[in-house]
């Protein structure tokens, strides 16, 4: 890579590998992201970390493609999720008039508390949420004070940066869960549209 040239960081993102040549590879998807300029003389800087010397605040949307090698085996993994897969801000913003939509946040309860939470959102680590998921509609809704969700019926997951959020999904999907969606952009990309805390 050039000194000077100018890349695209998404939120919740880092540049992940660089082939035989040196050059970086990003992976995201379709979302936010700040135009940044890089310096970094060799391949050997560049592998001993990017420095950044300016950050433009300027937002813009840019998407590209990753290898299937990058997800992991997981489908929802913000690396190449499909776009039919990934819920929008639009839609999250949304959700309080569709109450049959269910948002589980996957965050710790610590992350939560030290910066919010998006409305309508239920809050289910990703630790357990495979436990969570196949408690009785019952005992769900007795615990979450929401309907647990049919398989056929929507479950959106977010997390801080869509990573998180992908593992859930993919765990759901296992469980049978047919109507899953990540938000690739998660809380980072929610807080920076609404000016909360990230």
């Amino acid at each position: 890579m050039l000194s000077g040239t100018a890349v695209v960081r998404c939120v919740g993102f880092h540049i992940r590998r660089y082939s035989s040549r040196g050059y970086c590879s990003l992976i995201s998807t379709s979302r936010t992201c700040h135009s940044i300029d890089i310096s970094a003389g060799s391949k050997d800087e560049i592998q001993r970390g990017v420095f950044f010397r300016s950050m433009n605040d300027k937002f813009r949307t840019f998407a590209t493609t990753a290898s299937p090698n990058d997800c992991g085996g997981n489908r929802f993994a913000p690396a190449c999720i499909e776009p039919q897969l990934v819920a929008t801000t639009a839609d999250i913003d949304d959700l309080p008039n569709h109450p049959e939509k269910l948002l589980i946040d996957v965050r710790e309860p610590s992350e939560l508390a030290a910066t919010g939470q998006i409305p309508t959102s239920i809050n289910i680590p990703l630790k357990t949420i495979r436990t969570e998921l196949n408690l009785s509609p019952e005992a769900f809704e007795k615990k979450y004070g929401r309907k647990k969700p049919a398989t056929n019926e929507p479950i959106i997951f977010t997390c801080r940066s869509g990573v998180r959020a992908g593992q859930a999904a993919q765990e759901a999907e296992q469980l049978g869960y047919k109507n899953v969606k990540n938000y690739v952009g998660s809380w980072m990309e929610y807080a920076a549209k609404h000016d909360l805390p990230v």
